[in-house]
């Protein structure tokens, strides 16, 4: 019975477990490369020579030249047709003014800066330097549209091909990338990454351990049932629903709920009935679940899922028959058991709950076949 119970709940886990590591590890693939940056640090734009540069590195930038805007960004609004320029991408180069190994590449700033900007590149048009402007952000990879532009400004001023691929990289600086607020959600991610991958661990070390029936063990304890005794219960009890291993014995009942397995003594089960949930997206209908309640006389409920059909309009009558099938069977070997739901009787069942075992519990003789 607990190697069988254990490999249902194995199964059952295993679903929720390997999706918390595929979204943990996904998260952390997608992070790594600015976690890493993160953890460096940001480095001084001006001491990179050109192969050093590399995309998601954080720099600090104190820019005194720029050779000219290649590209605006700009937003539109979809109801006025209004668009405004939001931000501006300019031509700078690496290396500080002594470098002999330089290439060109792109940093993208605010339209605010537009006329500093403007004015620096004037400046360096006329081969002088600026009040430096400080910036830091991102290395980014160019997308291949902003690519194109970036590469026509050079042909549009008389480079050929072979020369502005010799002395151009692919990427800018984005300086309103990986800000502190950015950074701080970087490394949230990046810890849920790592919680989530070590939760989906745990799951499945747990359940291969036999730690989801816990709660079983304390259960058949609690019922005064020993191993052997329980076994036998479980071996001859009805099979009422695989898939949650829904089975009712003559003293017990057993079932799964989630991936923990419990077992309930007929005799502490005082109330039962059908619960039908109905599922809807954006107002469709997509599915009908029908699940059995039951009852304990302590006034805990336990909701076992018994059947999904994913239809739109109908409710599947097959998994509707199965749902009264095992009321049927519980009033046949527990005729003391309440069947039907109504909100009196919930009402009663949670405010007197002695009123509502004397409507039926208390005067139904409980001689269980044995």
């Amino acid at each position: 019975m607990f190697e069988e119970l254990k490999k249902r709940s194995m199964k059952k886990r295993l679903f929720p477990a390997i999706v918390m590591l595929v979204i943990g590890a996904a998260l952390l693939v997608f992070l790594f490369p600015n976690v890493v940056e993160i953890l460096k640090g940001r480095v001084a734009f001006e001491t990179l020579r050109p192969y050093e540069i590399k995309e998601n590195m954080l720099v600090d930038v104190s820019l005194d030249m720029n050779f000219g805007c290649y590209m605006e960004e700009y937003e539109k609004n979809t109801q006025t047709h209004y668009t405004r320029t939001t931000d501006l991408y300019y031509i700078i180069w690496t290396g500080d003014q002594d470098a002999t190994d330089y290439c060109y590449m792109g940093i993208k700033v605010p339209v605010s800066d537009e006329d500093k900007m403007e004015e620096m590149a004037e400046a360096s048009f006329n081969n002088m330097r600026s009040n430096p402007v400080i910036y830091s952000g991102e290395i980014q990879e160019m997308p291949a549209e902003h690519y194109q532009y970036f590469k026509e400004y050079f042909l549009d001023s008389g480079f050929t091909e072979e020369e502005f691929r010799g002395i151009t990289l692919p990427y800018f600086i984005n300086v309103k990338a990986m800000q502190t607020d950015t950074i701080v959600v970087t490394c949230v991610f990046a810890v849920c990454a790592l919680v989530f991958i070590v939760l989906g661990i745990v799951m499945i070390v747990n359940a291969a351990r036999g730690g989801r029936l816990n709660v079983f063990r304390k259960e058949l304890e609690d019922a005064g049932f020993g191993e052997a005794e329980a076994n036998l219960e479980y071996q001859g009890a009805r099979i009422m629903h695989k898939g949650d291993d829904f089975r009712i014995g003559k003293r017990l009942t057993f079932f799964i709920i989630g991936s923990k397995p419990h077992v309930l003594v007929n005799d502490e089960i005082v109330w039962a009935y059908q619960k039908t949930t109905t599922h809807r997206t954006n107002g469709i209908k997509t599915g009908t679940t029908y699940s059995v309640v039951l009852n304990a006389i302590n006034k805990k409920k336990y909701e076992t899922q018994h059947t999904f059909e994913k239809k739109q309009f109908d409710i599947s009558a097959a998994g509707k028959d199965g749902a009264l099938e095992i009321l049927e069977y519980i009033h046949q070997i527990m005729p003391w058991v309440l069947l039907g739901y109504d909100n009196d009787l919930s009402r009663l069942y949670n405010k007197d709950c002695q009123s509502f075992l004397d409507i039926q519990y208390t005067k139904v003789e409980h001689n269980q076949l044995t």
